[in-house]
């Protein structure tokens, strides 16, 4: 009976059975032992849709998951008990108002989609899209608070639990438009982040900015000690707009930036504009730096961005200034292909098609040195049992900033699971190859995530896609989670929304 009230409202080619595990619907980037499969997947395409699924759903009394591309590796878009997955992915429609720089973005619409409708106005998000927008959804990203900063988000529509369709912002007033975020409480930050606990978003209102004239620089640093005094010192002065940093054994840049790709960018960027001797510098360059990086500890790769070239190249000049005094300078074409080129899938499988996962922690600027310090130790202790099953530990950090984000990244031979087959079919995947189940290595990788994840909360990081792995609630003071739970309870009485998610 739900299915058929389900049917009618989406159409019947927008309701899953067969296909529920085809399509990942009990899944993402990693293995959970409690994930169950959905009973369904019903793929609405409007904010009405979504408002009479959730009122059938909730009053059947089984619970929902809202699901983007399904792209975590925290178990925030993977069911624990029975339910039925809301897919958002038709909701992907785009409205630019230009002259008040904002946009409406339906929430299932990728990151490269809006960049390509952006483009012809020289506009883009004030946030930083994730590297998988070509593919993650804007609605995901909102959800799990990726890529780490919601300022740019000025106003949501969100189906609550009993299937009302609120908006946030001064997009509240009836005859205002989302052109400003903080309209009395910020009603908008309650719903960033929840990995859907509080409501399905179905639009997001983005505050768009001027594409800017951009200068590189990277460097490598002998020590981590070197690179973080480098990476801090640039933060405090305030020069770069991004800033990455990978280690020695970059195992396809720590995941970040294929190099492959990145040559290909590089020459066909100068390619297209005219410039053959460009396009042979720039391939040339991202050889050399690939080989500069491999000999070094560690290499940090700088953007900076200003209203004009003189700006940016200003900025430039201050960052490098900071970093000649940690480090040596290298060619900066590594920094350049990743602006050119910001979005990609492979790095979600080994540069083998091994199998891959993170875990990330966001620090105070004054908490990495010594978070930093003791994971290192962690991971030098347990080196020999991650080679024994032949599992590699990468690093990668970044900051955009007054925050350092270290994300440990390991990949190891196992079998893939449906997410990686759905985007990633044998044919294009790195190496081309399948591995059997090895769930011993799979076992170190978890003992070794999870201990490394402890460190840096020992530490006071705080996590983006929390779900149901980081486990927000239980690292909160008690006042502070007695809060969240009654917002919970306010908003979604029976726990129909994502259960235990953030802990609730």
């Amino acid at each position: 009976m739900l299915a058929d009230n389900l049917m009618r409202i989406a159409g019947r080619d927008n309701v899953l059975f067969e296909r529920v595990s085809q399509e990942f619907g009990g899944s993402d980037l990693f293995v959970w032992s409690d994930q169950v499969i959905p009973d369904l997947v019903v793929k609405p395409s409007t904010t009405d849709e979504v408002s009479r699924i959730v009122s059938l759903i909730t009053a059947s009394g089984t619970s929902i998951v809202s699901r983007g591309a399904g792209l975590s590796y925290s178990a925030g878009v993977v069911p624990a008990c029975k339910s039925v997955v809301i897919d958002t992915k038709r909701i992907d429609h785009v409205h630019v108002a230009a002259d008040d720089l904002y946009a409406i973005v339906g929430a299932g619409c990728t990151w490269q989609r809006l960049a390509d409708v952006l483009k012809p106005y020289g506009l883009r998000p004030h946030i930083a899209a994730p590297l998988s927008g070509s593919h993650s959804t804007v609605g995901g990203a909102v959800s799990q608070n990726v890529p780490g900063s919601m300022d740019g988000i000025i106003g949501l529509t969100v189906v609550l639990a009993d299937g009302s369709a609120i908006r946030t912002g001064s997009w509240a007033i009836e005859r205002s438009v989302p052109f400003y975020r903080n309209n009395g409480p910020d009603l908008t930050g309650l719903f960033l982040g929840d990995c859907g606990a509080f409501g399905v978003k179905t639009e997001v209102a983005l505050r768009l900015i001027p594409e800017r004239p951009s200068s590189f620089a990277s460097f490598t640093f002998p020590t981590t000690a070197a690179m973080l005094s480098a990476l801090i010192a640039v933060q405090h002065a305030g020069v770069a707009s991004r800033c990455f940093v990978i280690d020695r054994d970059k195992g396809e840049l720590a995941g970040k930036v294929n190099f492959s790709e990145a040559v290909r960018t590089a020459g066909a960027v100068a390619a297209q504009a005219g410039s053959f001797g460009r396009a042979l510098r720039d391939v040339t360059g991202l050889k050399r730096a690939q080989s500069e990086i491999a000999s070094a500890p560690w290499s940090m790769h700088l953007i900076m961005e200003g209203v004009s070239e003189a700006a940016a190249e200003a900025s430039a000049t201050v960052a490098r200034g900071i970093c000649h005094e940690h480090g040596t300078e290298i060619a900066a074409s590594i920094a350049k292909a990743a602006r050119a080129r910001p979005f990609s899938l492979r790095g979600f499988l080994g540069p083998g098609g091994e199998r891959w996962v993170p875990v990330h922690g966001l620090l105070a600027l004054s908490s990495a040195r010594k978070a930093m310090n003791e994971m290192e130790a962690y991971a030098a202790e347990a080196t020999a049992n991650l080679l024994r099953h032949n599992i590699r530990l990468n690093w990668f950090l970044s900051s955009q900033g007054a925050y350092v984000l270290i994300e440990p990244m390991m990949y190891w031979p196992d079998e893939v699971g449906p997410v990686h087959d759905y985007y990633l079919p044998i044919d294009k995947r790195p190496g081309q190859k399948q591995f059997p189940a090895n769930p011993a290595a799979r076992e170190i990788v978890t003992q070794t995530r999870a201990a490394l994840r402890d460190i840096m909360d020992r530490h006071g990081a705080v996590h983006l896609q929390s779900g149901r792995y980081y486990n927000l609630a239980d690292a909160m003071d008690a006042p502070s989670r007695g809060l969240l739970e009654r917002i919970k309870a306010m908003l979604d009485p029976s726990h129909r929304l994502n259960p235990h998610v953030l802990g609730l």
